[in-house]
């Protein structure tokens, strides 16, 4: 489906790069009883930004899910600005929706859990990677459709909602 306000679109560059700025998102499943099920969650993109990655426990509702449906959505607000005086807010969104994949080999583990880890912290992302690698999942979302989606005021009149006379 297109995006019905196309003025408010963004490029795919800007959609990738707010995807790696994003602190969390949100992971939309559907689990084995056909219920949907949101979580969130901290990831990073991977090189390319083809991808995203993120890891989990061992076990719980959203590996139930990711075992019933490959298919994923994926939503990250980057930035926010309510404007009481236009009964609006200004925002930078962004949805990547594609197909879940747990990644196996131990070495390729250990990067995706170094990449998030790099994202979040300055301390060594080898050291927490090694140690955690035996105890989590490492899963990849591949990227089929993204889009972004922004209102930016920039210092223009609002959209006719003013309370101001």
């Amino acid at each position: 489906m297109e995006m019905r306000r196309k003025d408010r679109q963004a490029t795919a560059d800007e959609a990738r790069e707010w995807l790696k700025d994003a602190e969390y998102g949100v992971l939309s499943t559907v689990g084995p009883d056909g219920e949907p099920y949101g979580v969130p969650l901290t990831y990073a993109v991977e090189e390319g930004g083809q991808s995203l990655v993120f890891h989990c426990a061992r076990e719980g509702r959203k590996l139930a899910c990711f075992a019933a449906h490959s298919r994923a959505h994926f939503a990250a607000v980057l930035y926010t600005r309510v404007l009481p005086e236009e009964f609006s807010i200004e925002y930078k969104s962004v949805m990547a929706a594609g197909r879940l994949e747990e990644v196996e080999g131990r070495e390729e583990k250990i990067h995706c859990a170094q990449v998030v880890a790099a994202k979040y912290s300055d301390r060594s992302a080898e050291d927490y990677a090694t140690r955690a690698v035996d105890k989590i999942r490492v899963f990849r979302l591949r990227i089929e459709e993204l889009s972004g989606k922004r209102l930016m005021k920039e210092g223009k009149p609002g959209m006719g909602y003013s309370s101001k006379k």
